[in-house]
Parts: C-alpha cells; sequence; structure tokens
C-alpha cells in the first residue's frame, strides 16, 4: 500500500475563536444515546486493563514523566450530587457503609450493568465529602499488591472506586494490607467486579440492584427539572406539572418498560423527557434493541419491488432503492433539517448506482412524498409556529438509526463499500456530527475496515471538516468498552505525526468525552501540539483546556503558568488564549445570601485550588499581546464590573491584579483604559477607586 505523504505543519485560515465552534466539537447526548450507547461520564476499566498498552503511549505523553502505574482521577462533585439524588434505593450502600467502617475497603460483587457503579458511589458519599471521590484505574492487570507502591494511588480523606478488569482478582492478603494504607490515609475503597470474591468473605458485599422503573422514574423527574421550564399551561409554573407528569408515566408506562441494563433505563428517561410522547409514540420509544431491530429489516423488506416481471420492473426497482437510501438518510439526520435529508438521499443513491454499475438516472420531480419513502418512521410532532426555517428530521425511535445500519452492514453483502462512500462524500458540507456518529458506530462492526477507509483518510486530510469527522467518529467509538484500546492506540499514533494526524488527535482530546473521561492525557496531548504553528488558527486547544479546567483546576493553571514562561512564541500565546477561555467561565452563585456568580478562576483563587502567584503570571502576555489584548481587556472590565458590589471578591481581585499592575506597559494601558472607557461606563462603581490607588502606588 502507498503511503500518504502528509505535508508539514502549517498554519490555516484562522477559526473564529469566540466559542461559536464549541458544539460543533463534541457529539451530543442525544445522538450518543440515539446509538443504543451509554452517555455517562464515568468509564470503566477496559482502556486500562488488559492489553490495554495504547493508554500507557497516552499517559507518558510530554515532558519527562516515570511511567505511570494507577491514573487517580477526582470526579466532579455535582456529578457525585446528581446520582445520589436519582439514586434508586437498595440496601447496597448501606452494607458497603458497614464494611468500610470496620475495614476502610470493600469488594462490590454484581453483574455489569446492574447499578454496581452508582450504588458505590452513593456508599462512598456518606462517608466523604462529595468533592472528595476519586475514580482509580489500574494500568495492567499485575496483581494489585503491586501497585501498593504507587504514591498517586491513595488520596488522603477521600473515598475511591476502583472497577476491576476481569483478570484482575485480590485475595484476602492484598485487601487486608490496603485496608490498612486506607485507614492510615483516613481513605475508603470500593472494588466493583463481576467476580463473585470467592474468599473475601470479610470485604465482600453482593450487589443488590435496583427496580429498572424506579431508576427510570427517579432519571425522568431528574431531567424534566434539569429542563427547567413549564411542561405545561401552569400560571404561574410551581414544578407541579413535572409531578403530575411522572406519575401519568408511572401509571401508563412502566409497564411497557423492558430494559437489561440499569443504562437503558437512564436513556429511556432522557427520551422521555426530551419528547414526552402520546400514548401511540411511547411503546415505540421503550422498544428493546431487538424490536428495533426487527423493525429495521422490515423497514428494507417493505422496500422490496415486487417478484413478479412487468413492464414497470426498472420503475419499480428504482423506487425501491429510493426508499431505502430515504430511510437511511432519514434515520442518520434526525433531529436535522429535511434539505439535510433531501441531499443525503440523492447521494446514497448515487453511491447504490457506482456499485452497480448503472448510470445515475434521473428521477421524477414530485414522484414520492415522504409518507411513502419512510413508511410512518417519522415522528408526527413538530414544533408550532416554526417560520422561516426547514422543517426537522424526527424518528418515532431515535435508536431506529442503529438498526437501519446494523441491517444494512449485516445483512446485505454489497452494502458496506457504497455506504463507506456515502459517509465520506457527506463530510464535504454542512455539520459533521451525524456523519461522524454514525461512522463511529460502524468501527463497532469492522473497526479495521472503516479505519482504514475512513478515519484515517480523514484524519490526514487538509480539510478541517474531515479531519473533525474523525475526531467525532473516534468520540462514539471510544465509549465501546470493547473498541476502548483500538481508538486510544490509533489516537496517540496520530499525536506522534505533527501536522493534519496531531491536529485530529488535539481534535478529539477536545471532545466532551476524551477532555472528561482522559483529561490527565488530553492536557499532556494538548501541551504537544501547543507548540505547534498549525494550533495557532484553532480553538481546539482552548476548548479543550476549557473543559478539562472544570475537574482539574490546579494542574490545568500549572500547566498554563509554564507555557506562559516559555521562550517559544506559540506557547506563550496559547497560554494567553486558554486564560481568555477560563476568565470568561463563572462559578456558581458565592455565599449563603448571594445572588451573583464569580468569575470561576477567583472562586477557585480564594478557595486555594488555584495559586494566587500563579494566577496572576498569567496575564501579562495576555494584556500585552496584540492578538489577545483585544479580548484580555474586556475580561477584566468584566471581572471589575462583578467586584463593584462584593467586597470579598474585591479583595480577590487586588490579590491577583496588585502584582500585575506593578509592571510598567500594563500600569500604562489599564490608566488609559481607567480614564477612558471604565470611568465612563461605570462612573458610580466604588472599585475604580480601588483600581485607581492600584496603579498609583504601582507608578510611584
Amino acid at each position: 500500500m502507498t503511503a500518504i505523504k502528509e505535508p508539514g505543519p502549517k498554519a490555516e485560515a484562522p477559526e473564529q475563536d469566540d466559542g461559536t465552534a464549541d458544539d460543533a466539537r463534541s457529539l451530543s447526548p442525544q445522538t450518543i444515546r440515539s446509538y443504543g450507547i451509554s452517555d455517562s461520564e464515568f468509564l470503566g476499566p477496559s482502556a486500562f486493563g488488559p492489553n490495554s498498552t495504547s493508554i500507557g503511549a497516552i499517559l507518558n505523553v510530554g515532558r519527562d514523566r516515570e511511567k505511570r502505574r494507577s491514573v487517580n482521577r477526582p470526579l466532579d462533585g455535582g456529578l457525585v450530587l446528581e446520582r445520589m439524588h436519582t439514586y434508586a434505593e437498595t440496601a447496597t450502600p448501606d452494607r458497603l457503609v458497614g464494611r468500610l467502617n470496620h475495614r476502610s475497603v470493600a469488594y462490590l460483587s454484581g453483574p455489569p450493568g446492574s447499578g454496581r457503579f452508582t450504588a458505590a458511589l452513593v456508599g462512598l458519599a456518606r462517608r466523604h465529602p462529595a468533592n472528595q471521590i476519586t475514580q482509580v484505574y489500574l494500568v495492567g492487570d499485575d496483581p494489585l499488591h503491586t501497585y501498593y507502591s504507587d504514591p498517586e494511588l491513595l488520596r488522603s480523606g477521600y473515598g475511591h472506586i476502583v472497577e476491576l478488569a476481569p483478570a484482575v482478582k485480590p485475595d484476602f492478603s492484598e485487601l487486608a494490607q490496603l485496608s490498612a494504607l486506607a485507614q492510615a490515609a483516613r481513605a475508603s475503597i470500593v472494588f466493583v467486579s463481576a467476580d463473585t470474591g470467592h474468599g473475601l468473605v470479610d470485604y465482600r458485599v453482593e450487589h443488590e440492584s435496583p427496580e429498572p422503573g424506579a431508576v427510570f422514574l427517579a432519571w425522568l423527574e431528574r431531567r424534566l427539572r434539569d429542563r427547567g421550564h413549564c411542561i405545561d399551561a401552569c400560571l404561574p409554573c410551581d414544578g407541579e406539572c413535572v409531578r403530575r407528569y411522572v406519575e401519568y408515566c408511572r401509571a401508563e408506562y412502566l409497564r411497557l418498560l423492558s430494559v437489561t441494563t440499569m443504562t437503558d433505563a437512564v436513556r429511556f428517561a432522557a427520551d422521555f423527557a426530551e419528547r414526552r410522547p402520546d400514548p401511540g409514540n411511547a411503546a415505540d420509544l421503550l422498544a428493546d434493541s431487538a424490536s428495533v431491530r426487527n423493525r429495521a429489516i422490515e423497514l428494507f423488506k417493505t422496500a422490496q419491488p415486487p417478484d413478479e416481471a412487468s413492464r414497470d420492473r426498472h420503475r419499480l426497482r428504482r423506487a425501491a432503492q429510493h426508499r431505502r437510501a430515504a430511510r437511511l438518510a432519514f434515520a442518520v439526520f434526525d433531529g436535522y433539517p429535511l434539505t439535510r435529508v433531501f441531499a443525503a438521499t440523492s447521494a446514497l443513491m448515487r453511491r447504490l448506482d457506482d456499485a452497480a454499475g448503472r448510470a445515475a438516472s434521473d428521477r421524477t420531480v414530485l414522484e414520492h412524498n415522504l409518507d411513502d419513502l419512510l413508511d410512518e418512521i417519522r415522528s408526527d410532532a413538530q414544533p408550532d409556529g416554526v417560520v422561516g426555517a426547514a422543517r426537522i428530521a424526527r424518528l418515532r425511535q431515535p435508536r431506529l438509526v442503529r438498526g437501519l445500519l446494523d441491517v444494512a452492514w449485516h445483512e446485505y453483502d454489497t452494502a458496506r463499500q457504497p455506504l463507506l462512500r456515502w459517509l465520506d462524500d457527506l463530510t464535504e458540507t454542512g455539520d459533521v456530527r451525524p456523519v461522524a456518529a454514525a461512522a463511529g458506530l460502524l468501527c463497532e462492526y469492522d473497526f479495521k475496515q472503516v479505519h482504514h477507509d475512513l478515519l484515517d483518510k480523514w484524519a490526514v486530510s487538509p480539510q478541517p471538516s474531515r479531519r473533525q469527522a474523525a475526531a467525532l467518529a473516534c468520540e462514539l467509538a471510544v465509549r465501546n468498552p470493547a473498541l476502548t484500546s483500538r481508538v486510544l492506540e490509533c489516537v496517540a499514533g496520530w499525536v506522534q505525526h505533527p501536522g493534519y494526524r496531531r491536529d485530529t488527535a488535539v481534535r478529539t482530546y477536545a471532545t466532551n468525552t476524551f477532555r472528561r473521561g482522559y483529561a490527565l492525557e488530553a492536557l499532556a496531548v494538548l501541551e504537544v501540539a501547543a507548540h505547534d504553528a498549525m494550533q495557532n488558527g484553532s480553538n481546539a486547544i482552548p476548548v479543550g483546556i476549557r473543559g478539562i479546567y472544570d475537574t482539574h483546576p490546579a494542574e490545568v493553571v500549572k500547566r498554563l503558568v509554564d507555557w506562559a514562561d516559555s521562550e517559544i512564541p506559540n506557547l506563550r500565546n496559547m497560554a494567553s488564549r486558554c486564560l481568555i477561555r477560563l476568565a470568561a467561565a463563572d462559578s456558581d452563585a458565592v455565599g449563603a445570601s448571594s445572588t451573583r456568580a464569580w468569575p470561576m478562576l477567583l472562586h477557585q483563587t480564594v478557595n486555594g485550588d488555584v495559586a494566587a502567584a500563579d494566577h496572576a503570571r498569567l496575564w501579562p502576555n495576555a494584556l500585552l499581546h496584540p492578538k489577545t489584548a483585544r479580548q484580555a481587556w474586556p475580561a477584566v472590565e468584566r471581572w471589575i464590573r462583578l467586584s463593584a458590589d462584593d467586597a470579598q471578591l474585591r479583595d480577590v481581585f487586588r490579590l491577583v491584579f496588585g502584582p500585575i499592575f506593578r509592571e510598567g506597559p500594563i500600569n500604562r494601558r489599564a490608566d488609559f483604559y481607567l480614564r477612558c472607557f471604565w470611568r465612563r461606563s461605570m462612573p458610580d462603581s466604588p472599585i475604580l477607586d480601588t483600581v485607581a490607588e492600584m496603579l498609583q502606588g504601582a507608578s510611584r
């Protein structure tokens, strides 16, 4: 095979670094769920367990770091609280607490998909604060005691969840030794495993699975309340409409629920919260995977022309092909304008004609309407009052997209190449997310072929849209435990090649799945890529850094300080661009009586999560460099406005910006902004007198 010659790094046409492209960098939770894949932020052990050598390559990218044998990743406190509030109560958490009170270590045994992880989380949250629970990943399949010397294995005062790979089976003496270490660190550890844990009587807790219906109702209410608006015609709305709808679902639809895992129950709840189906559509939403696939088989069969010969045989064959193409296109572009569906249908028909060796024939205008083509797979519900915009494609069964692609790939021997070429064609125009999601699913069916025909081809493309498609396909594929190690190995290979491949790796690690699930690895990859001139015109690294900051603020700021102090201009400029992203983020309202949010950086500085000295070192280059100054100074002005009525926030602002305003060029420029802009736009703001004092004191 002839190797593809890839051009060296070069600057691309600049993308707008204003946040408008953030959504296009990740698949939506709805899209992920429609492919029958969990959109949970908790990751299992598959990336780190047996035969997962690829994670080692990612973990150790960048500056000289020792090879890491475990990864200790704190979980977001808000995420932990959400799991606590939606937990369908069983006896498992109390049993875990009983074990942990005596030995600080527990071994939770139960089948996958039965809610083991959530139960462990709830049990640990009864012993530790929600923001002091961490997930530990073990790199490799060595005996458990070989990890005990790792200094990052335990965090003092934290609760730890360790989901064991099937090959890792601890014995009693290993848990006893770890129990002593955990007690000394005032920590708790829950191992989660499908193994029965024979011989671990003093540590073992048998998991009691919750009722799927209870899980469904708890998550349905949560998702409805998260939407934050009335679901009826309440004036005013006090939230009672949510409770009424949940009770209605309990009475009418709970009997239709048939799930094999708690993940399915959560996914169905999200679908109901988003669509709130009428009785006719509820059964379609709650259909299990086998029913959906059977429906997909029927849709392909009903599109076939009759067997008898006739003079209309050619026309009937064309009509059947039109129906199959329309149904696939409609499913892939569920949630998108019908114009995308029509264009995708035509593109697929051309590829099917190519595969059959037929010249593409023109279609008769106004011959087939959507009802004829789609056979009732389209949802009847359309938003009212939509003017000046195309109608949206809506599937009655969101997961039908998986069923149709599955059947086309596995049941029709000539469909694979046309499908792959069709997806490749569709990356040329419009939003690539639905195309990438379909490619990500096909990775499950034949990773080697999809990687060769699509992913690697897209990764070396000079078109940013194709590289983005490769990244998003990996985002979906990595969520499949059986594919995780192969996807990570693929992306690790891209990192090693400066240019388009590395840019594709950056885009991959900037997705929500990678930056949240593999945050520290993403940080290392983004640092390598920050040296490249190609990233000067892309906002992928700032977007990725912003996402990682939510759970690892100290690590992110320390890394940005290193960049800001670097002699490499690209690193310094990237640190400034990332700072502007972080400066725009606000925390939740601070204090019991506060109604105004703080800038997140200032909030975490006052909390001690970010050192004030490190924080201050980030600003000078951002305020002085021509490419970032026009955004950095308005960010400072916004912080001044937020600080105007908050004495504590003013103190933090003075702590951070006092050293910054002492620098001559910044002092003069800040004085200019104060006199010419801030005094005019905020004439009565008391903090401006504080700013003036800081400037005068620094200029003496």
